[in-house]
């Protein structure tokens, strides 16, 4: 359309408005065009819009059918419209045939113009029926205002309405201007805490900030202006569209006051009996009319869960209990007497509580509602209930105490008297036998003999049952003092040797893992535990059975302590299962024709078992009768930190352990692999041999053989023959046996032998033996090792860092002797700084001491091996130091260094460590 065509304010062009109202006409809308003009005139409109506003005519302007109010509203929205915003919306009220009709119009501003002024289109809706709903609604709004302020006017207390935010009163009831002693029209628009309090200013105990629309604040105040106390309840709510408060109050002279502090005091009354309140219904004896808030508490119920889940029954009572109580409540309606029963109920987590209830009736005629009612009162008994039985059950207990202890004591006097009488009988009668025969000396020295076997018995005997009062008594005490176990291990068995010698039995002992062999414990007592157990091993074996002893270290939960594990096993004539549990009862013996004839107290057993739980120990019993025993004995011991001795010349060095006893060899083989060696094992003497062979195949030799003197087929002795054939001297033989040397050590040491060890084997003495060893064979190849030159490293370069002047002369005159060359730096930062300036490979290898001023040794290897430069990682660095313990070597590699060499230098280690890496 051309934009500059003339459009008369008459007529309007068909191909612009008037296609756009026929199209609002079929879609049932009233619409028209406005000029932006005074008093807006109508342009053209549609047909709904005509018929709806009953126009004959278009020359009309929208501003005569309009109120003044509405037309001001609307012009005012339209002058706001910018080019963001082209659209207005607005209610108006226009007046057409003397009736009020409410339109919503929507306006949009077109990119038209009629002479220069600003065509608007406009479509109308028909809000007539929401209007008069909202009209209705307000009404009826405005009628519940009023009856609500009615209900205010007439309430018997004081009632005003306060504004939260600015303080003013919106309301007082004609009962507060009474209080007050002031008009309605003095008080409304007055701050609340003017008028009510006399203040200048907002109460400091204003309550505002805890008001809440749904829940009632109720609180007691003194009123100093009016010098009364207030009862109040407060509550916030919206009033004439503001935030508001209403406060009501009763003061201490009105009735309401006063029956509220009944209500207050029969509340307090309630609460103060110990238990649950509550009213039921005599008619049916089951519906509650009235409960106390404790006696949710006690069903585990809320008021809503009791009403829907219970129906406000009593079925909460135990179903077992509810026929007795109905019965004893009913009674009451004969007796007129009072009830006092216990009863069981079940709460709602499905928990049985103990209850004492009371029961009173009261009459139709004496209540106040007419409605007979049971009046009870159900007070929690179950700790009580509980106690009582645990007290009973106790009584019974110490009375089957008392009474197992009398049997016992019976029991224990019954098999004490024969037990004396048996060796006492012994003596009397080979004393009388003896003094018959005073010429014969053979029949007088065998009743002798006799007499002493039995008054040893007899005093083992008293000497027992005097060790178990004192136990029974608590009298005896634990003497704590340091325990070497190899040492007591040692002194048991050589106490048990005679009798295993005697009855021709195998004896092994075995030690696991053992990281503290020094302990903090009472010896004798440790010693007692094991020698009753060994010697009841010792007892039940037959001629030619065997009895071990294990011995192993776990750790414990207990800070300082670790738990050490004795195990005695044997395989003897054992036990029967149904024997197992009284073992440790005192005087109990398995019924067994094998044992009738062997001697004991029968006392050992309890006071091992005493003597173990005094140490908090346990100990455990597995047996099978004819196939033997097993005990197992834990302690938590107080351990010895002691610094462990170390050997750097034993590590990585191969033992070969030899031994028929595989048990020996794993344990034997654990032992030196926590001093840092490496091991091999044979099950025989052959074995051996040919391991040996094997290992004479590899570049790692042999460093000693622990060789068992007692084998079969091929025994110790024979096997150390054949070893120094096949390796001459250049392997140490160490002999071990749990037997005594004596009398074969000068055959052993012909032979080859370089050392003996006695079993069982212990780390301590292992570690002993080879440093022995080792210190032995040094005196005599050091002197030869040094004066032999080694051509292969002639013309290498070594730089030596040591802080010490007379360590760094040593160590370069020995490796001058060898045809190294050595540079020298005297602390960590200048071998670093030397080792910069170096060309690439100048130094074949660095010997690092540790423990240096400005920079220790591990700071520099760690600088060293930072650098970015070819042989930073591949030069070999060597620990030179007197740090010789396991955590110093581990540290060491860690910095990243490639061997540890102890000081004082062992010239041997040094050559072959420097010829392995850098020959």
């Amino acid at each position: 359309m051309n934009q500059t065509e003339n459009i008369q304010r008459a007529q309007v062009p068909e191909d612009w408005a008037a296609a756009r109202l026929t199209l609002m006409d079929e879609m049932g809308l009233a619409a028209c065009y406005l000029l932006l003009d005074d008093g807006l005139p109508l342009l053209a409109a549609s047909q709904r819009l005509k018929k709806l506003w009953q126009l004959t005519s278009d020359a009309v302007k929208l501003k005569q059918l309009l109120t003044e109010e509405a037309y001001d509203k609307l012009m005012h929205s339209l002058l706001q419209l910018s080019g963001e915003q082209s659209q207005c919306s607005e209610l108006l009220s226009l007046k057409i045939k003397g009736l009020t009709d409410w339109q919503q119009v929507d306006m949009t501003v077109t990119n038209q113009t009629v002479n220069g002024k600003t065509v608007l289109s406009a479509v109308f809706h028909d809000m007539n029926i929401l209007c008069h709903k909202q009209a209705a609604s307000d009404a009826e709004i405005m009628t519940r205002i009023g009856q609500i302020e009615w209900l205010m006017s007439e309430y018997a207390g004081n009632v005003y309405i306060s504004d939260m935010d600015n303080y003013e009163l919106l309301y007082v009831n004609e009962k507060s201007c009474e209080t007050l002693n002031r008009p309605k029209e003095k008080l409304i628009g007055k701050k609340c805490y003017e008028a009510i309090q006399g203040r200048s200013a907002p109460c400091p105990f204003c309550t505002n900030h805890l008001l809440k629309k749904d829940e009632t604040y109720a609180w007691e105040f003194y009123n100093p202006s009016l010098d009364r106390t207030f009862m109040i309840k407060d509550r916030m709510l919206e009033w004439e569209g503001r935030r508001a408060r209403i406060e009501l109050s009763h003061d201490m002279l009105s009735t309401e006051y006063k029956l509220a502090k009944k209500d207050q005091e029969r509340e307090a009354i309630i609460k103060t009996i110990p238990g649950g309140l509550l009213r039921i219904d005599a008619r049916d004896y089951d519906t509650v009319l009235w409960y106390s808030d404790e006696l949710l508490k006690l069903i585990g119920y809320t008021g809503e869960q009791f009403k829907t889940e219970l129906d406000s029954k009593c079925s909460y009572i135990h179903p077992e209990d509810m026929d007795r109580v109905y019965k004893s409540a009913k009674a009451l309606n004969k007796t007129g007497q009072n009830a006092v029963l216990q009863t069981r109920i079940i709460t709602r987590s499905k928990e049985e509580r103990m209850l004492t209830m009371t029961l009173c009736y009261i009459s139709g005629e004496d209540s106040w509602d007419r409605i007979p009612s049971i009046y009870s009162v159900g007070i929690d008994i179950t700790e009580e209930h509980l106690e009582q039985e645990r007290q009973r059950k106790a009584l019974e207990d110490a009375y089957n105490t008392a009474k197992v202890a009398n049997e016992a004591k019976t029991n224990f006097l019954s098999s004490m008297s024969h037990d004396i009488r048996t060796p006492m009988n012994a003596i009397v009668g080979m004393t009388v036998i003896a003094q018959a025969n005073l010429n014969q000396p053979q029949r007088v020295a065998d009743c002798l003999n006799k007499i002493d076997v039995s008054s040893r018995h007899l005093l083992n005997l008293i000497n027992e049952v005097l060790d178990m009062s004192k136990i029974e008594s608590g009298k005896i005490d634990l003497m704590l003092e340091n325990i070497k176990l190899p040492e007591l291990l040692q002194n048991v068995t050589d106490m048990c040797k005679p009798l295993l010698v005697q009855k021709n039995l195998d004896f092994q002992i075995t030690v696991g893992h053992l990281l503290h062999e020094n302990v903090v414990a009472d010896g004798d007592r440790l010693q007692q535990i094991l020698m009753n157990l060994l010697s009841n091993a010792i007892k039940y074996t037959q001629e030619g059975g065997t009895i071990r002893l294990a011995i192993e270290e776990h750790e414990s939960m207990i800070d300082g302590r670790e738990r050490y594990e004795f195990v005695i096993s044997d395989n003897g004539i054992g036990m029967s299962a149904d024997f197992i549990p009284h073992i440790f009862e005192p005087f109990s013996r398995a019924e067994d024709t094998r044992i009738s004839k062997t001697q004991g107290t029968g006392l050992g057993m309890t006071i091992t078992e005493n003597i173990i739980h005094m140490m908090n120990g346990t100990i455990e019993v597995k047996s099978e009768l004819g196939k033997g025993s097993e005990f197992t004995v834990s302690l938590p011991l107080q351990v010895c930190h002691d610094a462990q001795e170390q050997a750097t010349e034993l590590i990585n060095q191969t033992v070969l352990i030899v031994d028929d006893d595989q048990a020996v060899c794993e344990s034997a083989a654990l032992l030196l692999e926590e001093l840092g060696m490496q091991t091999r094992s044979a099950l025989s003497g052959a074995a051996a041999l040919a391991e040996l062979d094997r290992i004479s195949f590899s570049r790692k030799p042999v460093f000693a053989v622990l060789l068992d003197w007692k084998m079969p087929d091929m025994d110790g002795l024979e096997t150390l023959k054949q070893i120094r054939l096949k390796a001459g001297n250049k392997v140490a033989v160490i002999i071990m046996s749990a037997y005594d040397f004596s009398g074969a050590e000068e055959v052993f040491i012909k032979a080859g032998a370089d050392a003996f060890i006695t079993k069982p084997l212990f780390k301590s003495k292992l570690l002993h033996i080879l440093k022995l060893y080792c210190m032995s064979s040094k005196h005599k190849t050091a002197n030869a090792f040094i004066e032999e030159k080694h051509t292969d490293l002639q013309g290498k370069r070594i730089l030596l860092v040591e802080d010490n002047q007379l360590n760094r002369e040593i160590a370069m005159e020995i490796l001058n002797m060898q045809g190294l060359c050595v540079e020298t730096a005297v602390n960590g930062k200048e071998a670093v700084e030397m080792f910069k300036q170096s060309t690439v490979g100048k130094y074949d290898a660095i010997l690092m001491d540790i423990q240096m001023p400005v920079m220790n040794g591990y700071e520099a290897t760690e600088a060293i091996r930072a650098f970015k430069r070819e042989d930073a990682n591949t030069i070999p660095i060597f620990a030179l130091t007197a740090n010789a313990f396991i955590t110093d070597i581990v540290k060491a590699q860690n910095a990243g260094m490639n061997g540890h060499i102890a000081k004082p230098i062992d010239v041997e280690i040094l050559i072959k460590t420097l010829q392995k890496w850098i020959v």
